[in-house]
């Protein structure tokens, strides 16, 4: 045991700096939690007006169906 204990400790230290560096990264979000500070512009894309006015309703769609019926292949007109 006394001899391979000296081939030990650098594979302890390395795995505690990699777990280290692992935790010391992972928790770094700072420019996404604070995008207003940094971007203070209101922005007004559609998902944007989603969340603010809720999702709309689908608009019920006029016409007449087509007429005839498609194989699966070609267009119907």
């Amino acid at each position: 045991m006394g001899r391979f204990w000296i081939y030990l400790v650098p594979v302890k230290v390395s795995l505690f700096v990699l777990a280290l560096a692992v935790v010391a990264l992972s928790a770094c979000t700072t420019l996404e939690n604070r995008r207003d500070m940094y971007f203070p512009q209101k922005v007004n894309g559609p998902y944007t007006r989603m969340l603010k006015d809720g999702i709309p309703k689908p608009q019920p769609v006029h016409g007449e169906a087509p007429k005839g019926m498609s194989d699966g292949k070609s267009v119907v007109r």
